[in-house]
């Protein structure tokens, strides 16, 4: 019978003995990427936008989100994102970002990189996928509406105006011309009113249209914004009709 001689048993045991390299319990996968909510950018603070990605991996030591607008102009960085479930191989992170007024308004790409181990390991990789038209960011509107004169005989004419400014590249709220809005008639005693105008602001963010009062009511203006400017609408103003 062959012997096999204790040094050489004492190797194959070490080798044994040695644990495996890690193998990943999948390849390392940013598997979903998401911002929430319509956020809006207003002077003098910060406006925070709440990411959350998904990634699968061996062991994930990094997760790290930014925000960018297309076509530049807008950017955020969330560092080292808090794993709020799973595991480090397969989990959900979380984090938030902050915008101000020197981002501008409009569709943003959301780009996760995630790291695999780490790097004096033996598994190390690096994963980046960017999620397009992630978030639509809009920069603050203020409209307002009058009705001149408030009282006037039935049959008389009554002017509707007001003025629409937004959230300018100087961080001041500025005239937006050009822009459409509606002008909305809600007769005295009824719930819901009727669109009875659309016009456009002038250079200095003013809109105004005549109207032949007829009866009491009020009136109030909407502004239906764009992927840059925050939608507004004003509150009713009355008309009383003599």
């Amino acid at each position: 019978m062959r012997t096999v001689a204790p040094l050489v048993l004492a190797v194959l045991a070490t080798a044994l003995s040695v644990p495996a390299p890690a193998h990943a319990a999948g390849p390392l996968t940013v598997r979903a990427g998401k911002a929430y909510g319509n956020p809006v950018i207003v002077p003098g603070k910060k406006t925070k936008v709440q990411v959350k990605v998904a990634v699968t991996g061996t062991r994930i030591t990094d997760v790290d989100v930014t925000l960018e607008r297309v076509g530049g102009g807008g950017f955020a960085l969330v560092s080292d994102l808090k794993r709020v479930s799973g595991t480090a191989g397969d989990g959900v992170w979380r984090g938030t970002a902050e915008l101000d007024k020197g981002d501008w308004g409009g569709r943003y790409t959301l780009e996760v990189a995630a790291t695999d181990g780490t790097s004096k390991d033996a598994y190390y990789k690096f994963q980046s996928r960017a999620f397009k038209n992630a978030l639509t960011v809009r920069r603050a509107a203020r409209l307002n509406v009058a009705a001149t004169p408030g009282t006037v005989r039935k049959g008389a004419k009554i002017k509707v105006q007001g003025r629409l400014t937004a959230l300018g590249k100087k961080g001041e709220f500025a005239p937006l011309k050009r822009q459409a809005i509606e002008i909305w008639f809600k007769p005295k005693g009824k719930k819901k009113g009727v669109r009875i105008a659309v016009v456009k602001t002038n250079a200095k963010g003013r809109y105004s249209r005549l109207f032949t009062a007829k009866k009491d009511g009020t009136v109030a203006a909407r502004y239906k914004g764009t992927e840059v400017w925050q939608k507004k609408v004003t509150g009713w103003k009355p008309i009383d009709v003599r």
